[in-house]
């Protein structure tokens, strides 16, 4: 007796379930796990000190109100504000720059192999989580603005396209970044921080964003922290820009310049550059791309900033993350791409999407806690 598979006759089960070896069947193919057995591209990390810091901004033209002081009658928070102060009691790590298409793809071999990825990436579709919640965490068909994604599923592993190996790894999701935190601590036998059963940093009850050695995503106060890194962190104006320390120098540059051309890819409309290309924009803590080229995934879920009379304590916000709930997740800093809401001020204000959300300029870097 004859089965046809496709309108080709064949003489059993074992014949067809060769074919979805093969070739995958339906909308999650099963492909042979080959991959990588390894990661060798490891991100590059800089150690950022604990210490507190002013964080937020007010475009109020006078000093914005402070505990203990009545709000101006005309005083209404900008969209970045109030200004307030945050306390970091960790020293922590950050990559030098965003996750680049080699090192994503080179944890995609690795999780190919692991067996841990689902999703229609035999047809260059997209890539899913196989265990848990399952999400896209890259869409490989994706093509916006002209720009195709730069990483394909060839023969028994992912590839990156030729001459774009450095450059910030786009159309990943939040969940795709999140879960490339996970597999690269596997690697490295530490904590995985991400539980997927619901993307939280939950596990039976306790939170891993501090104590557990792993990989995540920074938290909004981390990468601002970082972002804005200055000398004097208790300035209530500190730096706007990675690169200058004063407000009015980073007005100054942006007016005689308003794409920032010499310090980061910003609104060039040109598409991603590989990342570090402008050492004159780099962080007074060495870090690359905190205002342009490709805007970072952030671990917490948007939410405006309280004011100022609304806190028990000025001096107790301590290692703040809103990870509870929430609509949106948390972007931080500019992109080459030109929309209404991108400007280069992007140190100190928030931008959101959904976590399924993917586009040819969002990216991310990581932090690692001990």
């Amino acid at each position: 007796m004859f089965l046809k598979v496709f309108g080709i006759p064949v003489k059993s089960l074992a014949v067809i379930s060769l074919a979805c070896l093969l070739w995958g069947c339906g909308d999650d193919p099963e492909t042979p796990a080959v991959g990588s057995s390894s990661i060798t591209k490891v991100p590059e990390l800089i150690t950022v000190p604990a210490g507190s810091a002013k964080i937020g901004y007010d475009n109020y033209t006078g000093l914005p109100p402070y505990p203990g002081e009545a709000a101006p009658a005309n005083y209404v928070p900008a969209q970045a504000g109030p200004i307030h102060k945050i306390t970091l009691t960790n020293d922590f790590q950050m990559g030098k720059y965003q996750i680049t298409n080699a090192q994503y793809c080179d944890m995609l071999n690795y999780a190919l192999y692991k067996g841990y990825l689902a999703g229609d990436f035999v047809h260059n579709v997209s890539v899913k989580n196989r265990e848990g919640d399952s999400q896209h965490l890259l869409i490989l068909e994706a093509n916006y603005e002209g720009k195709p994604c730069e990483i394909q599923y060839q023969g028994s592993r992912f590839v990156v396209k030729a001459g774009f190996e450095n450059r910030p790894v786009v159309y990943v999701s939040w969940y795709g970044a999140a879960f490339y935190c996970n597999i690269l601590g596997e690697w490295q036998g530490l904590n995985k921080l991400y539980n997927l059963q619901d993307w939280s940093c939950t596990f039976n009850g306790v939170k891993r964003f501090y104590g557990f050695p792993g990989y995540r995503l920074p938290t909004e106060a981390e990468w601002e922290y970082t972002a804005r890194y200055d000398a004097d962190n208790m300035s209530a104006y500190r730096r706007a820009l990675p690169w200058v320390s004063s407000m009015i120098t980073a007005i100054q540059q942006y007016n005689a310049d308003p794409l920032l051309s010499q310090y980061m890819n910003y609104k060039s409309g040109l598409g991603t550059l590989d990342v570090g290309s402008y050492e004159q924009g780099k962080s007074l803590l060495g870090f690359y791309d905190f205002g342009g080229n490709a805007s970072d995934w952030i671990q917490d879920y948007y939410s405006s900033y309280t004011y100022f009379k609304n806190y028990t304590s000025y001096d107790k916000r301590t290692n703040p993350v809103n990870d509870g709930s929430g609509v949106y997740r948390q972007r931080r800093g500019g992109s080459w791409l030109v929309y209404s809401n991108n400007f280069p001020w992007t140190t100190y204000h928030t931008n959101t999407n959904w976590a399924y959300t993917y586009y040819c300029d969002f990216s991310f870097r990581v932090v690692r806690i001990q």
